[in-house]
């Protein structure tokens, strides 16, 4: 199943593609283990180019059972008419990882992309800063579980996803971790049912989230809130029709 995803530069032209048998890591999220991605580069990952110049880049994410986390198998850039070698010093400016993760997103079941976006919420203080979030303390540990280990598969920091995700101090985000881990939501993978229902609960607060951090972009384009709710709607729509294809693969 291939999955368009949008990024900050001509996402509409990029494809990621997930294949491979699905595998399952803690605590109960289901992988593809291979990615295929063709995507495009700019400045703010390749140092090399000017601001209005970008390079097409094509890579292959696998999944490693010793690292937990997807590595980089292959990855290669073509300078279209960018009138630039591709040499030796050209690639040292590459930011080969920051390119390529936006890739992982395609590989993780639809009913946690919106868990591997909620560090956006640490400019407003993360879940915690949301007056009706209150979660049961299993909830919130399994919650930490899974923003833990989708950062860790991303090649991310996950302590410090959990910390901002949530609203925690580092120090307890650390205690929180060591809690999920002593619960088994680190190790298990028996917890995917429990672990779609806490992703199902966290959609209200992402979709205020993104209703307020489109009011500039309203009063921008002069949109209305309507027609943001209904953007909104119709994005959630397609991630329902995406879980449900998903689960009628065996891919859930």
């Amino acid at each position: 199943m291939e999955r368009t995803l949008w990024h900050d530069v001509r996402m509409q032209d990029s494809v990621f593609t997930p294949s491979g048998t699905s595998i399952i890591v803690p605590p109960g999220i289901r992988l593809r283990p291979v990615v295929r991605g063709r995507t495009f580069a700019r400045s703010r990952d390749i140092g090399a180019l000017q601001d209005d110049q970008d390079v097409s880049v094509t890579f292959r994410l696998e999944y490693s059972e010793n690292s937990g986390r997807f590595e980089v198998a292959a990855f290669g850039i073509d300078r279209a008419e960018i009138p630039l070698e591709v040499s030796g010093a050209f690639l040292r400016t590459v930011r080969v990882h920051a390119i390529a993760r936006i890739g992982i997103l395609a590989a993780i079941p639809s009913w946690a992309l919106e868990l591997a976006q909620l560090r956006n919420l640490r400019t407003r203080g993360g879940l915690r800063s949301f007056a009706d979030y209150a979660p049961s303390d299993e909830e919130a540990l399994l919650l930490t579980g899974l923003l833990y280990r989708i950062a860790e598969i991303s090649g991310e920091n996950p302590a410090q996803a959990v910390a901002e995700s949530i609203g925690l101090k580092q120090r307890t985000a650390t205690n929180w971790i060591r809690r999920a881990r002593a619960a088994g939501y680190l190790t298990r993978t028996d917890f995917g049912t429990e672990a779609r229902r806490v992703a199902k609960a966290i959609e209200p607060f992402w979709n205020a989230y993104i209703m307020e951090s489109g009011a500039e972009f309203r009063a921008r384009h002069n949109v209305t809130e309507e027609s943001m709710r209904a953007l909104i709607e119709r994005e959630n729509a397609a991630a329902e029709e995406a879980i449900a294809k998903e689960k009628s693969r065996g891919y859930d």
